[in-house]
């Protein structure tokens, strides 16, 4: 393959990481994924004090499992959670549309 004309440069973020399910109860796959700024999603826990913790969060394309990535890891403003979309934290793989 040649290069005839340069093409604009990706724009975007992306990181390669692990299927783990950290955070979610663990029990990810182990598959290694290219997770990508549009697949990373915003979720929380509220703790018996009442206060509440945010998470950066994916859902494998693999298994299901979510996993969250600490946040020093994500330098964007992360969406929220949309469940027909990311599914639930059960680990079921959303069906092919």
């Amino acid at each position: 393959m040649k290069i005839l004309k340069k093409g604009k440069p990706q724009v975007g973020w992306a990181i390669e990481w692990f299927c783990t399910g950290s955070g979610n109860g663990n029990g990810g796959c182990r598959a290694l994924l290219l997770v990508e700024q549009d697949d990373v999603f915003k979720t929380s826990s509220s703790h018996y004090d009442g206060g509440t913790e945010t998470y950066c969060t994916f859902r494998c394309a693999e298994c299901g499992v979510w996993t969250d990535i600490p946040k020093n890891n994500v330098p964007f403003k992360v969406r929220h959670w949309n469940p027909e979309r990311d599914g639930t934290a059960t680990g079921e793989k959303l069906m092919e549309r």
